[in-house]
């Protein structure tokens, strides 16, 4: 089975980006892919360097995550599983786990 690492960066790692990991982890359940997905929650100074496939984050860490990570998706709403399931199907299609349309 293919596994693929998300990391979710708020400033201390402990509010948003836990509850954007719980909301993520679901986006990427919603898709019922063979895939083993990890979601942790990092504060954005714990985040950098860390190997991962992906980091979804808020507009004010992009800045400072962009030139550290190949893949960043800004997320304006945590809570809009809309927009959640749209930035994790384009990560999807992205790495070939899905076709895109």
């Amino acid at each position: 089975m293919d596994s693929i690492k998300i990391i979710t960066v708020c400033g201390a790692g402990v509010g948003t980006s836990t509850l954007l990991r719980m909301n993520i982890a679901k986006a990427f359940d919603s898709f019922k892919l063979p895939l083993d997905v990890t979601v942790e929650n990092k504060g954005l100074s714990m985040a950098k360097g860390l190997h991962c496939d992906a980091v979804f984050t808020f507009p004010s860490f992009y800045d400072d995550l962009k030139n550290v990570y190949d893949e960043v998706y800004v997320i304006n709403n945590l809570m809009d599983m809309g927009e959640l399931k749209a930035k994790v199907r384009e990560l999807l299609i992205k790495k070939g786990y899905l076709k895109g349309e």
